[in-house]
């Protein structure tokens, strides 16, 4: 049977000797030893075929690694997009269980009065009114009579005690969401995904089931939004398919038949395989993910043909280009000879290039992000990590502190013990800072001149003051002399301001705030945290 497979990563670069030409310079460049004027003939027809069976080999590896190369991308992509339809639907389900949470809790705190039931209709309607993905909200009593409903019109005969979710929650004490095989609705007559939850009445006690159902066209429709070409993505709630791009419509509510391929998918939570369809019988490269809070798959089947089929054009083309080759080799042995040298020089000459190249870029990066004096990241880098910590605060709610550093007095020290100690002090105080904080987000960088600054992400004011306060003490354990100042030592004065920022915060407000917190630290002495207000 087929078996996951993990996506190959991309082939390493060409642009070395595996070419297939370079083991042939030392031929190209020995002389012809003294023999017959048949011999030179003979060695020469010699190697142009060896010239050739090399560049055929060559051909077919390269054939085989295309090959692999393009299903490997496919597998790729295929993995990415059925992660991101699996969330896709994740969110669409746990955005319903919620809304089945908030109506379960108003219903059990409201003791199940009718009164407060007719009140919560124009509510049910609502929700499933704004939430595209829902076809109706329903509450059972404990006999599976309809008691509330977001259907406008029903029948109070209707009676769903006979319904398998409702079984299952009368029969089991679990308040747990459940979510359902894709069944018919007796009150539309369409395809619905029902997700429900048990009802309990005051003492505990089974009183019922609230329910509410997945529109399986809804669902139908988002997958058909992503464009397949002749693959297809499937979508499967515990066990049965509920919807398919392309359409399978009369499947719906079924399991996959019997096959290698269904194995794979129910013994794993992710992964990739290759395999025949057993929905259409067509050989398809499939990648498949689980949810992880509800029984959904998303499986995306590419089909193999169409993944290849750039890789069979390309391969025939290049195939039909080496052995032209081949052809023009036994016609002009020596030109084709001369012309493999150059072409190794040039591959040569590349190469160096390429490297020198991507060592001055490397230099280039770090020159670019990094101070070269203290070895801490420079302000323009500070700038903009800042501004994605800042973004990312501004979207998780979550704090974050900035942390401005002054070293005390460190004109005065310059002007005492030089610019040499100046520059080693600054290499100091860096390491010391460094050393203070601990966790791998926290960031140090060199603001500027004696100015440096710590980016706290996740920690409020007071975390980030005894951050502070620890660089401060770790710069005065140094005891870096200082005699141009009363202390006797090299200090730091430090400015505090940490917020939450929302919608309209800005950055630069933050950065004003702690320099202001540095500025008032300095007021009152130096050798100090500030704290803004």
């Amino acid at each position: 049977m087929p078996t996951p497979q993990g996506v190959q990563p991309p082939p390493q670069s060409r642009l070395g000797p595996a070419s297939g030409f370079s083991d042939l310079a030392p031929l190209g460049s020995q002389p012809d030893a003294p023999a017959p004027a048949r011999d030179p003939i003979r060695r020469a027809r010699l190697m142009v075929v060896f010239v050739c069976l090399a560049l055929l080999a060559t051909n077919v590896w390269f054939i085989v690694d295309a090959r692999a190369h393009a299903i490997a991308q496919a597998h790729l992509a295929s993995t990415n997009l059925a992660r991101a339809v699996a969330e896709r639907m994740e969110a669409s389900v746990s955005e319903t269980d919620h809304i089945l949470d908030s109506l379960v809790y108003e219903i059990e705190r409201t003791d199940f009065s009718q009164s407060a039931l007719d009140d919560m209709q124009p509510l049910m309607v609502n929700h499933v009114a704004r939430t595209a993905q829902l076809k109706g909200l329903f509450v059972y009593d404990a006999k599976g009579a309809w008691i509330a409903t977001s259907v406008p019109q029903w029948d109070p005969s209707w009676n769903n005690a006979d319904r398998a979710y409702f079984i299952h929650h009368r029969d089991s004490q679990s308040a747990s969401v459940l979510v359902s095989p894709p069944i018919l609705s007796r009150s539309s007559g369409e395809w619905i995904v029902p997700v429900s939850r048990r009802l309990n009445d005051i003492d505990g006690r089974f009183a019922g089931v609230a329910l509410a159902t997945l529109s399986v066209p809804h669902l139908r429709g988002v997958l058909e939004r992503f464009d397949v070409g002749e693959g297809a993505i499937l979508l499967t709630v515990a066990g049965r398919m509920v919807a398919r791009n392309p359409s399978i419509d009369a499947d719906i509510g079924k399991p996959l038949p019997p096959s290698a391929v269904r194995t794979t998918l129910e013994t794993h939570r992710s992964g990739t395989t290759e395999a025949r369809s057993p929905l259409d019988g067509v050989e398809r490269l499939i990648s498949f993910e689980h949810a992880r809070s509800y029984p959904l798959q998303v499986s995306v089947a590419a089909g193999k043909n169409q993944v290849l089929a750039n890789w069979r054009l390309n391969s025939a083309l290049q195939t039909v280009w080496v052995v032209f080759l081949c052809l023009l080799l036994e016609r002009a042995g020596a030109y084709t000879r001369r012309m493999m040298a150059q072409r190794l020089q040039a591959e040569a000459g590349l190469r160096e290039a390429r490297d020198a190249l991507a060592n001055a870029n490397e230099k280039l990066a770090a020159l670019a992000r990094f101070d070269d004096l203290t070895r801490l990241p420079n302000r323009r880098y500070f700038d903009r990590r800042f501004a994605r910590v800042f973004r990312q605060a501004q979207r998780e709610g979550g704090p974050l502190a900035v942390v401005m550093v002054d070293v005390d007095a460190f004109k005065k020290y310059n002007d005492h013990y030089g610019h040499v100690e100046g520059d080693e002090c600054l290499r100091r105080v860096s390491a010391a800072l460094r050393a203070t904080v601990k966790r791998p987000e926290d960031f140090v960088a060199r603001y500027g001149g004696e100015e440096m600054v710590l980016l706290l992400p996740q920690t409020d004011v007071l975390g980030a003051t005894m951050v502070a306060e620890a660089a401060r003490t770790a710069v005065a354990a140094m005891d870096i002399p200082h005699a141009a100042v009363v202390a006797g030592k090299v200090t730091i004065s430090l400015g505090v301001a940490a917020a939450v920022p929302g919608p309209q915060d800005t950055e630069q407000a933050l950065l004003k705030a702690a320099d202001a917190a540095l500025y008032e630290a300095k007021r009152k002495g130096r050798n100090q945290v500030g704290v803004s207000a």
